[in-house]
């Protein structure tokens, strides 16, 4: 049973938080909705209340992902999945601006997650400046655990498994991107990047002269993945995050098990596989990366 729609929302801890506002806001063009009392700000990039939250802290992390329930799955339905399958949770009432409830599970593989059926739609609109990506699309998260991780959102909450890298990354979705997740199993516990959509490659230039503009290198492509197949570019944000920008990812046809063939395909029909790890292009020097700095 698929308990889960897409991706909602990401909120970061920023060592330094007007710089990172100063990133999503002038960089990425997303735009402020509201900022609450403890100072969080929450950012919409189009139609719903927010997409990304960004509170002050001494150091960078990820502080929570928040995913939307499948239209009908109730909270209550919901809740009783997890407790079948022993997982702690809490229920919670006005915890995050345009959420009326949500359930939270306070960690699991270290990390944090939280669920909601409904968000308000303020709907502030499309920014004219900035990179301006369509959506959040995905992300991907780094722990010890990862097996354990991609067991509950498979078994539990009913995600498909559509590429391995052999033992070192999974890629889940629960709609029709080839992923909405990528769960990497790593000594370190972390968020390895986030990822948001673009409307093509010619998106991607005008994305790339936008980073350029504001000191920020790409560190890989624009060039095309193997898994997925999207067409992506690297960067870290100001706090240090890894920022993918993609665009033209599979189109996953859950019923067939294969995805929408594409002339760039290695195979006909594609389907889900096992790609050997000389295949991780640009994130795997990122990986690495990334451990060294843990």
């Amino acid at each position: 049973m698929k308990l889960v729609h897409k991706l909602g929302y990401a909120e970061f801890n920023a060592a330094n938080l007007q710089r990172e506002l100063g990133y999503y806001t002038d960089i990425m063009g997303a735009t402020v909705v509201e900022t609450g009392g403890d100072g969080t700000h929450f950012l919409s990039l189009g139609l719903d209340h927010h997409n990304i939250a960004l509170k002050s802290a001494a150091a960078p992390s990820l502080g929570v992902t928040g995913f939307q329930l499948s239209p009908g799955v109730e909270l209550k339905a919901f809740e009783s999945r997890l407790t079948e399958h022993g997982i702690r949770h809490t229920r919670l009432t006005d915890a995050r601006p345009g959420i009326p409830a949500l359930v939270e599970i306070p960690e699991i593989a270290g990390h944090r997650l939280q669920f909601y059926a409904e968000m308000a739609m303020p709907a502030p609109g499309f920014a004219r400046t900035g990179i301006v990506p369509n959506r959040l699309g995905h992300i991907a998260l780094m722990s010890p655990e990862g097996a354990k991780l991609v067991k509950f959102f498979t078994d539990v909450l009913g995600f498909h498994a559509t590429d391995w890298f052999e033992d070192v990354a999974t890629f889940l979705t629960c709609n029709y991107d080839h992923h909405v997740l990528n769960i990497i199993a790593a000594p370190v516990t972390k968020m390895h990047h986030i990822a948001f959509e673009m409307r093509g490659s010619a998106h991607q230039y005008q994305a790339s002269d936008a980073l350029a503009r504001a000191e920020l290198p790409i560190l890989w492509g624009p060039s095309r993945h193997t898994a997925g197949h999207n067409y992506a570019s690297y960067h870290y944000d100001h706090e240090g995050f890894l920022v993918e920008l993609y665009a033209d990812m599979d189109i996953f046809v859950p019923g067939q098990d294969y995805f929408e063939p594409r002339p760039w395909h290695e195979q006909m029909p594609q389907r889900p596989r096992v790609w050997p790890l000389s295949q991780l292009n640009a994130w795997r020097t990122e990986f690495a990366a990334d451990l060294a700095r843990a």
